[in-house]
């Protein structure tokens, strides 16, 4: 190898290292994952208890309909009056 493919060779390292550095801090240490208390199946079932039902979702996306529904008429509404009060143009 020739000094020039040695010196980019160690200029990849470096970067490479540099991302590594960067990267490093971020990673939860050995004693960090000893201590960290994994959720068992009942924590997850406490935790997701709050979360809306099947029915619940229906409902919501009922009413959101019922809602979006009513604004399109509202808008539908406004833009025939505007058309109706703007001056039409004459050729």
């Amino acid at each position: 190898m020739d000094d020039v493919m040695i010196a980019t060779h160690f200029e990849n390292i470096d970067r490479r290292l540099d991302r590594i550095e960067q990267v490093l801090p971020t990673l939860a240490t050995k004693e960090e994952l000893r201590i960290a208390q994994l959720a068992t199946k009942q924590d997850l079932r406490i935790a997701i208890a709050p979360l809306a039902t099947k029915d619940e979702l229906h409902a919501l996306r009922r009413h959101m309909d019922v809602l979006f529904e009513t604004l399109r008429a509202d808008i539908q509404l406004l833009a025939e009056h505007l058309a109706s009060v703007m001056p039409r143009r004459q050729n």
